[in-house]
């Protein structure tokens, strides 16, 4: 049975092979009357028994062609089609096996018929696909109430904008940068660009996929970097921008201001953005944010670099949008460009200068349940932070060859804050504080990179980093003696950072790798000391040192629609810490090997899967090593026990990631998990009028669970988009409160959030926001902290003409849904009038129409319930004007 079954298969393979050899081949030229060639051209070829049976199928825009043809015929019949021309056939008879037949074939046109006009309207796309970027028209994603180019970007299908920190992300990867017509103006500062550059300056969005800054690296280094960048309209040349101006009043009699200026330059050789603005309505224009210290994506990059806060600046924390509860009084001023002196040299300056003055009346009342014990504390606090920065940044590029090019950047920054308080402790003590930081930058770094060939490179750099960070706070009266007039606590850290390394990159035809080999030292000392008149009462004194030695490389397999990337760190990690006042001295060595391994499977061109797989350990931060109480606020003191154990921290994540612009769909979800073993825990001991924390390392587990889902689909039989978006965290930590055991405990927040925006052809459409908000907080053996929130955003826009728009929008907010008579609403009213010329244009601004004055949130912790209570900007109307040159 098996034989005759491998004879028939025998047979059969080579009945076929042998006709696939002996089969005929065709040369064929199709040409009209007059002797042209014409094209596009289909040709078939049958079997002249049977002609309606069509054996093969030719589809050539051009009409010389060679064919091979997959079987061999007995009666061959060869026909050839264009359009607009009848058909025309040969016929061959008995062809040869494995000959070649040359043919040729003459196409009549045919008469031309009469039609009535047909006009046949098309809607352009709203995008351009062209490898790897992605190009979105500003038109066909803006509308009336979208001034600067963030408000697009928030919109673009496949890009999400964290509101806080300006950072952007695409395809799930956050951005390198903005670029300005391919010039990278702004590096990881590029809120900068897309919080103050007008919508009107800008043509086109480009997402860019494996983007390349360095020129000499393309094609050679790793992949997988993107950026955006603005293509701006043609005829901003030379000099062109916009100059807003904004004034009216506050609910009070006072005056509000809006001011801003932003001017753009380009010539053949360079290129600058520069703005200037004031305001008092609570806009930030910079990329500093001192209203909640939330860190840019360039902060996020160089903490590592940073000397430590020990004394926490005051947040402002709050569930509003800023420009509802920051009562600011800001002026930024910036200027960025680039020269190319030649075409081997070219220069990038940055220039900042910020100057802010930020007020709050904060009530934070906290509901301890602690075991047995039940109590409540109160402060009510008012904020004025006076923050101030001035910085330069300088960038040099110089072409030593066509193969070479050297680089060299630098960054000075000072920045002092001045934060005077008023203090009312449980409605009865009073206090003042003053708190001034003091905070000195210096970062240098040198790169040289070689291209060696057109698959390999080299490069080394050095790095310097210098942070000079005192704080002195001062408090009224005194916490420790009663003779004494006040307490001051005086915090000085310092952190100097030096590394060297050499790079090696290279690339095959479909894999990438690189290697490099380095050594960093980093010193960090540290000195306090908290005294008053009667006596000195702690006293801090440190020196904390670093040295790395280390190897690190990755190689990015590249197959079909797989991409692998494993990864390795090797390091010798040596740490001191020598306390000065206690005459006590830590040392400790660390061979530490880390492994990263990254997949990425392309599923089609619109989608993927990523999972990444990591193990690193890290050393401790330095705000860990001090050993004797340091007072940070009125109520606060924390210590440590210094410890040089290394943190040892797993994660795991996996990614989908779905951007359908053809269907308007977009579906991203992920899924994260994080384990820690070795960490420092709190021990707190709180009563009503003060709180004492110790953290103590152990070699113990926390870990979080993060879950994400974004779907977005635009539904045409409602002229509508749909967006869900969907957070999930699961944190297991432990601690230890008034002399507990150590505690197990777990912190869950749900948030979910339903939008939906109508793109009626008709003057009104509308626009929703639905948010509901879960946080359950719970130690073991223990009640749970539970709170639920919601709010809803509306916003009608009417569009009367094409020069009247008016924007309605109302935010309600329930900060707890237990509590429903306490609840928020806010107004707000824009109507614009915008000239055909577009060179001007006028707006009414009302905020706040019906005059809230306080907000109210709640947020649960493992040990209590705060209600926090901040006022907030009165109610303004603001008339502006805004001249586009």
């Amino acid at each position: 049975m098996n034989s005759s079954l491998l004879q028939f298969f025998l047979v059969l393979f080579l009945t076929i092979f042998t006709d696939i050899v002996y089969s005929q081949t065709l040369n064929i030229v199709v040409k009209d009357e007059q002797g042209k060639k014409i094209s596009p051209v289909i040709i078939t070829t049958s079997e002249l028994s049977d002609s309606l049976n069509v054996k093969e199928y030719f589809d050539f825009g051009d009409s010389e062609t060679k064919v091979k043809l997959l079987r061999n015929y007995g009666e061959l019949l060869i026909r050839a089609s264009s359009y607009s021309y009848y058909p025309d056939s040969k016929r061959i008879s008995k062809p040869n096996k494995d000959s070649t037949y040359s043919v040729k074939l003459l196409l009549k046109q045919k008469p031309p018929i009469e039609l009535n006009d047909i006009i046949v309207r098309v809607k352009k796309k709203p995008y351009k696909i062209n490898k790897d970027t992605v190009s979105y028209a500003v038109s066909a994603y803006s509308d009336v109430s979208d001034r600067k180019i963030q408000d697009i970007i928030k919109k673009l299908p496949g890009i999400r904008v964290n509101e806080q920190s300006g950072e952007i992300k695409y395809k799930g990867k956050s951005i390198e940068t903005v670029t300005l017509d391919g010039d990278n103006l702004f590096g990881f500062n590029y809120s900068l660009g897309t919080k103050n550059i007008n919508v009107d300056m800008v043509e086109q969005i480009e997402a860019i996929d494996n983007y390349a800054e360095n020129p000499l690296l393309k094609d050679i280094e790793q992949g997988g970097k993107v950026s955006l960048n603005l293509k701006l309209k043609k005829g901003q040349i030379d000099m062109s921008g916009n100059l807003d101006y904004g004034s009216g009043w506050f609910e009070g009699g006072e005056p509000s201001y809006n001011i801003n200026s932003n001017i753009l330059g380009i010539t053949k050789s360079y290129k600058s953005f520069a703005t200037l603005a004031y305001n008092n309505i609570g806009i930030n224009r910079s990329p500093f944010d001192y209203f909640g210290f939330n860190y840019s994506l360039e902060q996020q990059k160089e903490k590592d670099y940073f000397a430590d806060k020990i004394i926490p600046e005051t947040l402002f924390s709050n569930l509003l949008d800023d420009n509802r509860a920051n009562i600011n009084n800001q002026f930024f001023g910036n200027y960025n460009a680039v020269f190319r002196l030649n075409h081997k040299l070219s220069v990038k300056t940055n220039l900042y200068y910020l100057q802010d003055r930020i007020n709050t009346n904060q009530i934070f009342e906290n509901q301890y349940q602690i075991y047995n014990q039940e109590f409540i504390t109160s402060d009510n606090t008012f904020i004025t932070k006076k923050p101030q920065q001035y910085r330069v940044d300088l960038e040099l590029k110089y072409n030593t060859s066509k193969t070479s090019l050297l680089e060299y950047n630098l960054r000075v920054r000072q920045e002092n804050i001045e934060t005077p308080n008023q203090i009312i402790q449980n409605q009865n003590n009073e206090f003042s504080s003053f708190l001034k930081t003091e905070d000195f930058y210096l970062k240098q770094d040198l790169l040289w990179t070689k291209k060696l060939s057109d698959h390999k490179a080299f490069q080394v750099s050095l790095f310097h980093s210098f942070n000079d960070l005192p704080q002195r706070f001062t408090i009224t009266p005194s916490l420790f003696n009663q003779n004494a007039e006040n307490d001051v606590q005086e915090s000085q850290f310092k952190k100097t950072f030096l590394e060297g390394k050499a790079t090696y990159l290279g690339s095959g035809k479909r894999d990438k790798y690189s290697f490099i080999l380095g050594v960093n030292l980093n010193n960090s000392p540290f000195e306090s000391r908290l005294f008053n008149s009667e006596e000195i009462i702690s006293k801090n004194n440190f020196d904390y040192s670093q040295k790395n030695i280390f190897n690190t490389g990755v190689y990015n397999f590249n197959r079909d629609d797989w991409q692998i990337s494993p990864s390795y760190s090797v390091r010798y990690l040596n740490q001191n810490l020598n306390q000065k006042v206690e005459n006590q001295e830590q040392n400790q060595d660390n061979f530490i090997f880390e492994p990263v391994l990254k997949i990425k499977y392309v599923l089609n061109s619109v989608s993927f899967l990523t999972t990444n797989l990591e193990y690193n350990q890290k050393s401790n931060a330095e705000q860990y090593f001090f050993l004797n109480q340091v007072l940070i606020n009125n109520r606060t003191t924390i210590e440590n026990l210094p410890s040089l154990e290394l943190q040892k921290i797993q994660r795991y994540s996996l990614l989908y990631f779905n951007n359908d612009l053809y269907n308007q769909f977009q579906l991203n979800a992920n899924v994260g998990y994080q384990k820690s073993t070795g960490n420092f825990f709190t021990n707190s001991s709180i009563t009503e009028n003060a709180t004492q924390i110790v953290y103590f390392f152990l070699p113990q587990d926390n870990s979080n669970w993060n879950i994400n889902l974004q779907v977005s689909k635009y539904l045409p039989f409602i002229e509508s988009t749909v967006k869900l978006t969907s957070s999930y965290s699961i944190s297991n930590f432990k601690n230890i409160v008034n002399n507990s055991q150590l505690r197990n405990n777990q912190s869950q927040f749900l948030s979910n959030a339903l939008f939906w925006k109508t793109a009626f052809d008709t003057p009104v459409n509308l626009e929703n926001t639905f948010t509901w908000q879960y946080a359950n907080s719970q130690s073991q053996n223990q009640q749970a902290f539970i709170n639920n929130t919601w709010q809803n955003k509306f916003k009608i826009i009417v569009k009367y003409s094409k020069k009247w728009f008016l924007i309605l929008s109302s935010d309600y907010y329930l900060p707890d849904t237990s509590k429903k008579n306490e609840n928020f609403l806010f107004i707000d009213a824009t109507l614009r009038h915008r000239p055909k010329s577009k060179k001007w244009e006028a707006s009414l601004v009302m905020k706040n129409l019906n005059n809230e004055k306080n907000f109210e949130q709640v947020q649960t912790s493992d040990i209590s319930t705060t209600i926090f209570r901040s006022n907030l900007l009165p109610s303004y109307f603001l008339l502006n004007l805004t001249w586009n040159f």
